[in-house]
């Protein structure tokens, strides 16, 4: 939705450049929008028939830019403030609640761990019995070791309402989701894979976000710096207890202090 919002206003501005002076819309005899320079320079360099057009012609795109047409007629903001107002707005009023209801999912989901874990450990004993009993192979136990595990958790997840499918609900509605590092969890392979596949793709949106217009970076910027303040609330004790967050085992009372530690004990001490 945010994306879309800023490809309206991309397609928004290409519009208003290019329109007649004798063709202009109803609304413009009130007030016409001041299009800044270096939106339109950003968007009289772009080719038509690019990847913007698809995404412009969109019916999402269609919505977000009117919703930032309307916006700028109602505030008067120039179209740099119109855009700060737009992401904060969308950001705090629909990205936070999912997220919200993300951790909510995912520490119903931790507190569910202990009892998988005797779940599984009984269920183990009880098939190696079987297995004895009825001669099964190791293949045939372990078949029907696994799927009787997953029919237990997935009574669990429903019991609970908490299938970890919908911690998922973020991913389709905000794209990238930003994956905040977690703490006391040792680095796997694959995690120190996906860190250094993560730290390239940063070296190669440099170029990348030379070459896009303006108004894109402002917002890119923009959501970025709404992510990480949507994150560190979501870690605030206080504000779990008021979105009715449940305790979990990995919560801290201290989450800024153990930030604040993390941060110093990786970056600052390397430089003593």
């Amino acid at each position: 939705m945010l994306c879309g919002s800023c490809a309206g206003l991309l397609r928004s501005l290409r519009t208003l450049q290019l329109r007649a002076p004798g063709s202009l819309p109803a609304w413009s005899s009130a007030r016409l929008p001041t299009l800044p320079v270096w939106a339109a320079a950003s968007v009289s360099a772009a080719s038509p028939g690019g990847w913007y057009e698809a995404l412009a012609a969109s019916a999402p795109v269609h919505a977000a830019e009117e919703m930032l047409l309307s916006a700028q007629e109602t505030t008067g903001l120039p179209w740099w403030g119109n855009i700060l107002l737009s992401t904060v707005v969308l950001r705090g009023a629909v990205t936070l609640p999912l997220a919200a209801y993300q951790h909510y999912i995912l520490a119903k989901v931790e507190n569910l761990q202990p009892e998988i874990k005797d779940i599984a450990k009984r269920l183990n004993q009880e098939v190696a019995v079987c297995a004895r009993q009825f001669g099964w192979s190791k293949r045939v136990a372990r078949l029907t070791y696994l799927k009787n595990i997953r029919r237990l958790v997935s009574e669990l997840y429903v019991r609970d309402n908490c299938h970890p499918f919908k911690a998922t609900v973020l991913v389709w509605v905000q794209l990238p989701m930003w994956i905040f590092a977690l703490q006391k969890i040792g680095k796997s392979r694959f995690q120190m894979y996906v860190t250094n596949f993560v730290r390239a793709v940063s070296v190669l949106m440099v170029p990348v976000a030379a070459t896009v217009p303006s108004a894109l970076v402002l917002y890119w910027l923009c959501s970025s710096l709404m992510g990480l303040s949507q994150n560190l609330l979501l870690r605030s004790p206080g504000f779990r207890q008021l979105c009715r967050i449940p305790p979990s085992r990995s919560d801290s009372e201290t989450p800024y202090r153990d930030l604040s530690a993390a941060f110093c004990a990786k970056f600052l001490s390397r430089k003593r």
